[in-house]
């Protein structure tokens, strides 16, 4: 017993861990405080409910409206939560700082959240990263959206209010895809279904409760219909863009090709998910049907209903007289227009007779392919991105150093207008080289080769690697006044940078 419990600790430590890494970036924000921030002025500020605010905005605009989010709409929002929640009065240029600064730690300075723990399988530390928002550049504008580990805690921690349990499954199952972890993808498809069956049950109990009782049945009616019909077009729309994802991995993986256990393991998981998925649009539809049909028994119940009143309190031999008394022969009208409606018959259209007949089957089925060849290291995005970011602001840092050789003062205008003449007008819409600026701003004096080069937060190691034996160079960092608009909705504070010691030529 001992033995197999033992096991059981080494073999499930990792999916435990990996389970519990998308709360770290919730409890590490939260140990954020206002207190230290701007002298305590937004001490009332909670970091854990203004989290779970922006999360709960980038769900509804990401996957209910099914677009981006863009800096000004993230601001406007930031800006009600504060004013609204918290009651603090705020100038403009206040609450635009003070939004910079929650977005800013949300998004971890641009670097994904690294929870770290110890594999006991393969006896060494591991390193998990994930992201709450991730960012894309499209035209010139950078678009925000709310990474899928974010919308797993959210939807963890409670249901979103006044959606359906369908739609907020079909989000998670949204996800599963994306992540590739198609079994839990099978896992949330039945959960879809235990709750198309229970609407299936409720349907059933309306029906039977409009048999007894018209007035009751109507009003059980309308309770389903707020409660669960209104949500059908969205769930809709949400089956065939889930279906949409896994023919998508479907295809990509059997274009990447592989062999082994695991590659048909994986094959095998997405054919599973993929007819669980039609199951469950299947009974979807079903009941989508059922409930139209429930509809014009309801609007039958209802009409033979208010007849029966009709005709146990309509005398139409007094009604004749009243007319013949008043002469308003023009009240005819009211009785005798039912009668004269369109009889509309329905009828199967000859051409679908023709079109069915057209279809041609396929006559095969394309082969599998499997290749044998062994696939190539993956190289994940944030890692690719930590390249490119080394790359930029090193060759930024190259061309400051050499203007400082040069001038041994320059501002962040005039290095800004000599980048442009040099590389071009494009080099200054790359978020990267104000990235580099606001990383730079963390310290006033910076030593850049040499031995006293200092490796104290994440430029410094980055610069330290490329500089190390080369000559020391020395400057200050003065913060003017000054805003430089760069362009559409981006200004930058001026900087001065000079040098303060002469560069040394090692060799002498």
């Amino acid at each position: 017993m001992a033995l197999n419990m033992h096991n059981e600790i080494i073999s499930d430590h990792r999916e435990r861990m990996l389970n519990l890494k998308k709360y770290y970036p919730f409890f590490k924000l939260i140990d954020i405080s206002f207190s230290q921030y701007k002298e305590g002025k937004y001490e009332i500020l909670d970091m854990g409910y203004i989290l779970m605010a922006i999360l709960r905005f980038f769900i509804e605009e990401n996957n209910f409206k099914e677009k981006d989010v863009t800096y000004p709409e993230y601001l406007e929002f930031i800006t009600k939560v504060v004013k609204g929640d918290f009651g603090l009065e705020l100038t403009n240029e206040e609450y635009k700082g003070l939004a910079d600064y929650i977005f800013d730690k949300v998004k971890n300075d641009g670097k994904p959240f690294e929870f770290t723990y110890f594999d006991p399988v393969d006896k060494k530390k591991r390193v998990s990263r994930q992201k709450i928002i991730e960012s894309q550049i499209t035209d010139s504008t950078v678009w925000y959206s709310i990474s899928p580990e974010a919308v797993e805690f959210y939807l963890d921690t409670k249901e979103i209010k006044d959606e359906s349990k369908i739609s907020v499954q079909q989000l998670l199952l949204e996800k599963m895809i994306k992540t590739q972890n198609f079994k839990g993808g099978t896992e949330v498809i039945e959960r879809i279904n235990e709750e198309v069956n229970r609407l299936q049950l409720k349907k059933n109990e309306v029906l039977s409760t409009l048999s007894c009782d018209v007035f009751a049945g109507i009003e059980a009616y309308e309770e389903f219909v707020d409660t669960g019909m209104r949500w059908f077009a969205d769930e809709e729309k949400l089956f065939k863009k889930n279906k949409e994802l896994i023919e998508a991995a479907l295809k990509k993986m059997e274009s990447t090709g592989g062999a082994g256990e695991g590659y048909y393991n994986s094959i095998s998981d997405i054919y599973n998910l993929e007819n669980q998925l039609k199951v469950a649009m299947n009974k979807h539809g079903d009941l989508l049907r059922a409930c139209t049909d429930m509809q014009k028994l309801t609007d039958d119940a209802v009409r033979r209903a208010k007849l029966g009143r009709l005709r146990s309190h309509m005398d139409f031999s007094t009604a004749l007289n009243d007319m013949i008394k008043t002469d308003r022969a023009q009240l005819l009208e009211q009785f005798l227009r039912p009668l004269f409606k369109p009889n509309i018959k329905k009828r199967f259209p000859v051409n679908s007779i023709d079109n069915a007949l057209l279809v041609k089957p396929a006559k095969y089925e394309k082969a599998e392919r499997v290749s044998l060849d062994t696939p190539e290291d993956i190289i994940f995005e944030d890692e690719l991105a930590n390249l490119r970011i080394r790359d930029n602001y090193i060759f930024i840092m190259d061309n400051l150093v050499a203007c400082l050789n040069k001038r041994k003062r320059i501002s962040l205008k005039e290095f800004n207008e000599a980048m442009a003449k040099a590389y071009g007008d494009g080099i200054l819409k790359n978020g990267d080289y104000y990235g580099f600026f606001v990383n730079l701003c963390h310290k006033n004096n910076y030593v850049i080769g040499g031995l006293k080069m200092e490796s104290q937060d994440f430029i410094d190691e980055i610069l330290k690697e490329h500089y190390e034996g080369k000559d020391e160079v020395s400057f200050e960092i003065d913060r003017q006044e000054e805003l430089l608009h760069i362009c559409e909705d981006t200004e930058i504070t001026n900087l001065i940078f000079e040098i303060v010691k002469p560069q040394i030529n090692s060799g002498i």
